[in-house]
């Protein structure tokens, strides 16, 4: 597994907990960061994001809605 793997390996045992945080707060999106890595010289920060306001969604091919929990 190349170290960029590891990285965002990580956000299986973050995920939850940010869906939770939402529900729970009433937050339009949390985050964490899941570390850095470095590619050359460029630094790069790998971030874990959960957006709940539908218009802030990036563009993605996924029409498949997964119920959390499950």
């Amino acid at each position: 597994m190349t170290g960029s793997q590891e990285v965002a390996a990580t956000a299986v045992d973050n995920i939850d907990s940010l869906v939770t945080e939402i529900l729970e707060h009433d937050y339009a999106d949390n985050e964490v960061s899941l570390g850095r890595i470095i590619a050359g010289k460029q630094e790069m920060q790998v971030v874990l994001k959960v957006v709940a306001v539908r218009e802030s969604f990036i563009f993605d091919d996924f029409e498949d809605l997964t119920e959390f929990g499950r």
